[in-house]
């Protein structure tokens, strides 16, 4: 069932190379400047990179994870609420919805998940465990993310641009696995 999911979702009619759109180009009532009807949010496609990350769509992530970075770059890295579904191989860069907040708190909290996804961090506090399982390759190259807190305690990793990690800080109580 994964599997069919991750296909739809990587469609063209669904990625919009900006990102996740709210509804397929093929379907009647797309426009890609319609609110829930077309447009994409970046923080609907960082939640599906992470599931598709998850569920081991590693490709499709990546794919997915790019298309939002490119996606802030044409926006000053200040991702705006929501922009137009329009495919990124006919418009050069995404068009800004006319009303939309910029930047917008949840679309900037997107890049936690992007960096959570890429890095393949799932702690389990409770249970004592954290898996680190990055991207494979990396779909921002090498990375080191450093200062992160877990039980308290600071974390940094380090993986390769080919998805290898390359370093993990001991944190007390929390086992790698």
């Amino acid at each position: 069932e994964s599997a069919l999911v991750a296909a739809r979702i990587a469609d063209p009619t669904m990625s919009s190379g900006f990102g996740l759109r709210t509804l397929s180009s093929g379907a009647a009532g797309y426009w890609p400047l319609r609110y829930h009807g077309g447009s994409v949010w970046a923080h609907d496609t960082a939640i599906a990179v992470s599931g598709l990350a998850r569920d081991g769509h590693t490709e499709s992530a990546s794919a997915l994870a790019e298309a939002l970075v490119a996606a802030g770059a044409a926006f000053d890295y200040r991702l705006p609420e929501l922009y137009g579904g329009d495919a990124r191989d006919v418009v050069p860069r995404p068009v800004p919805y006319p009303a939309s907040c910029r930047p917008q708190a949840w679309s900037a909290a997107a890049s936690v998940c992007l960096l959570t996804a890429a890095l393949g961090l799932r702690p389990d506090v409770p249970a004592g465990t954290l898996q680190v399982a990055p991207l494979a390759p990396s779909p921002f190259g090498a990375l080191q993310v450093t200062g992160l807190r877990l039980a308290g305690h600071e974390l940094s990793v380090a993986i390769d641009a080919a998805g290898s990690v390359l370093a993990v800080t001991d944190v007390p109580g929390i086992t790698l696995v």
